[in-house]
């Protein structure tokens, strides 16, 4: 008997339009056998024929019991239509034992196309973790079954997989979890901030909105709602933070400035709040759906998915390039197809940047894949291809699907969102765990910056303290047959004035934060530190050498070496002003030698900029060594060095006579001669506003 379980097959419109993001995404995931008008049937039956055309053209106006009725009729005219059997295991898709059943018919019957059948019944076996079966299965594929080998191969690599279990020790996220579902969760480099999308479910609908959590000494608060970036009436989820926890990328469907279904939007924490959102524009957002943004921490790349032409099946991973501009707000260029090594003729989606830029993750239902959506990860290499995607194991990934990860800087802990089994705790939570090494991206530095400026004043206001006399006498103590005398002697305090005022005083400020690659001699990250505070946050590759620059109209710019090995960076600005300098850390030379390092050119552009900007500024450029030589030579080599700057600013347009060099030797040591330390600190070159 052919039972279907469904009681009625139903489409309402408004409810998919409304439909939660999570939802659209197991929608769109599951692949179901499609119906078309052309499509060529195994039959030459009339009868049977004629009765599955109907029942198809039908389908949405009756019941499944009916329908699978209908089919079981084309089966008894002809007991080899597969495409029937195919119908009906479809129908009951909510319940897979009926789904399995009528498949083993079909191979019972010796339907037609047989290898499909088998290929179909070991998917849904796979589906519900029943690896040995779905494999006992597959080795029933004839020898002329198209990829039979490659098949058998990759069941081999899943049993083996589950024969050699990663380590994998999720811990549920209690104190920030409700009794809503929270998934897609993104975490900042410096793993202090938690974003996820939670869906409060209604009786047709989901509302979705965006949420976050912050780290409280160790354990993560409860998740609150972005206020300022949650409407009412549209659903906003799929969100990700940005390694640095100034940008929230998200996606919102069916807003009325919106290019199609479902557009990318992102916004700009300023002083701690949250600008209106943006949307990215029409070279990103389609007509088509977009999806599951996910920024680099250099900020110059964005990772998405998206059903737009071309894929290579259903939905891809795309990314673009991305400009920041002077305002904070972002330009994206045209996208590109992250190409076959990623996306798999099945659905790929929710890419992952990590803060390393160089790994990426993301769920998949295709590639080799235990049945659910499973986690996968790609490397992109120095020539800038992505590795083949690889799962990353069982049991992370296994027959039930995976709703978002999220890694540390450090890469060694991971967030990811799961179906909470428990009893009394059913639906979609955030777990912590441990990612076991050889999954691992390379880890990064955090380091928290401020941008201060010599602004405030406390002036013209004096404090008096003083004519106050204190007099400590004429007091006698016995102690015994011994007398002692302590007094006739005063202190008088007083006469004194204090006067506090005419300070000024270190505040933040707002300013332009650029760091530079070394090694690559290009620009690794763009940035500005807050208005108010004037804080940053650098996210830098544990390898690799950087330089800091840090700019503001009206102030000599700030130039100096990263030191990985410090978590803090104090960047003081002075206005431009006769006499005030700056020490050139990013100009290099060879030992001994006054010609310009190519890593020095980043630094020579930054110094053409600050005089092109001020025109009117006229510099010394001072060179200076440590004391190892003879007084002559370092003078002298100070000094060519000096001139060394000065061409290259010459060579880029800059009228010499703004310039002058002069070299110092080693008569004006920053630091103690006596450590290499000191003497690496008097071998400089400085730029002083004449």
């Amino acid at each position: 008997m052919y039972f279907c379980h469904w009681n009625k097959i139903v489409i309402v419109m408004n409810t998919i339009i409304r439909a939660s993001l999570v939802t659209l995404i197991l929608l769109f995931a599951y692949n179901t056998y499609s119906y078309g008008q052309k499509q060529i049937l195994s039959t030459a039956n009339k009868k049977a024929k004629t009765i599955y055309t109907k029942a198809i053209e039908d389908k949405y106006t009756m019941s499944v019991d009916e329908f699978c009725s209908k089919m079981k009729k084309a089966i008894d005219a002809d007991k080899m239509f597969v495409e029937s059997y195919w119908a009906i295991a479809d129908a009951n898709n909510s319940d897979k034992e009926r789904s399995i059943e009528i498949l083993k018919l079909a191979i019972k019957n010796n339907a037609h196309r047989k290898d499909e059948t088998l290929k179909k019944l070991a998917d849904i076996l796979k589906n519900m973790g029943r690896y040995g079966e779905a494999q006992t299965y597959l080795r029933q594929l004839s020898d002329t079954c198209k990829g039979r080998q490659t098949i058998l191969d990759e069941y081999n690599q899943i049993m083996y997989m589950i024969e050699h279990p990663v380590a994998f020790s999720p811990q549920n996220l209690v104190y920030a979890n409700t009794t809503k579902d929270e998934y897609f969760p993104s975490v900042t480099a410096d793993d202090k901030i938690l974003s996820v999308t939670m869906s409060s479910m209604g009786n047709y609908a989901s509302n979705e909105d965006l949420y976050w959590s912050k780290k409280d000494g160790g354990r993560w608060t409860a998740f609150v709602p972005i206020k300022e970036l949650n409407s009412p009436t549209f659903n906003e989820g799929s969100q990700t933070i940005s390694a640095d926890g100034r940008y929230m990328f998200f996606v919102a469907c069916n807003m009325p400035e919106g290019f199609g279904s479902c557009d990318i939007y992102y916004s700009i924490c300023t002083d701690g709040v949250w600008s209106k959102p943006i949307n990215a524009g029409k070279s990103l957002n389609t007509s088509y759906w977009e999806s599951n943004p996910s920024l680099s921490s250099s900020g110059d790349e964005l990772f998405f998915t998206s059903n737009r032409p071309p894929t290579y099946g259903g939905r891809d991973l795309w990314h673009c390039r991305v400009e920041q501009l002077s305002d904070g707000k972002l330009r994206f260029s045209n996208p590109e197809n992250l190409g076959q090594a990623v996306n798999s003729p099945q659905d790929d989606y929710a890419p992952y940047i990590h803060a390393d830029n160089r790994t990426l993750y993301f769920l998949s239902k295709g590639h080799l894949n235990f049945g659910g959506s499973d986690i996968f990860v790609s490397r992109r290499g120095e020539d800038g291809k992505w590795s083949k995607a690889k799962n990353i194991g069982y049991p992370i990934n296994k027959n039930t699907d995976c709703y978002g990860f999220t890694l540390n800087g450090a890469g060694d802990k991971g967030y990811i969102s799961l179906l909470n089994t428990d009893e009394k705790e059913r639906g979609i939570d955030v777990y912590e765990f441990r990612l076991y090494e050889e999954a691992r991206p390379s880890s990064v530095v955090c380091i928290k910056g401020r941008v201060e400026i010599e602004s405030t004043r406390v002036g013209s206001e004096k404090q008096r303290v003083g004519n106050k006399s204190t007099s400590v006498g004429d007091k006698s103590t016995l102690v015994g047959s011994n007398p002692t005398l302590v007094g006739s002697k005063s202190t008088l305090i007083g006469s004194e004035k204090q006067y506090v005022g005419n300070k000024s005083t270190r505040v933040g400020t707002f300013a332009t934060v650029e760091i530079f690659d070394y090694l690559r001699k290009k620009p690794f990250f763009l940035s500005h530190s807050d208005s108010k505070t004037g804080e940053f946050t650098l996210i830098l590759p544990d390898s690799g050498e950087y330089g800091l620059n840090v700019r503001k109209p009206g102030y000599v710019f700030y130039s100096s070496k990263i030191d990985k090995t410090k978590d803090t960076l104090y960047v003081l600005l002075s206005k431009i002003e006769r006499g005030k300098s700056v020490v050139l850390d990013n100009i290099f030379f060879a030992f001994d030698s006054f010609e310009l390092d190519p890593k020095s050119d980043n630094e020579i552009d930054r110094l053409v900029s600050f005089l092109k900007d001020n025109p009117s500024v006229a510099i010394e450029i001072v060179g200076h060594t440590d004391n190892i030589g003879s007084e002559k030579r370092n003078r002298v080599l100070s000094e060519n060095r000096a001139l060394s700057v000065m061409k290259a600013l010459v060579a880029k347009g800059i009228d010499p006579s703004r310039l002058v060099a002069k070299g110092l030797g080693m008569s004006a040591p920053v630091a103690s001669n006596a450590t290499e330390e000191g003497r690496q600190l008097n071998r400089r070159v400085e730029c002083v506003v004449r």
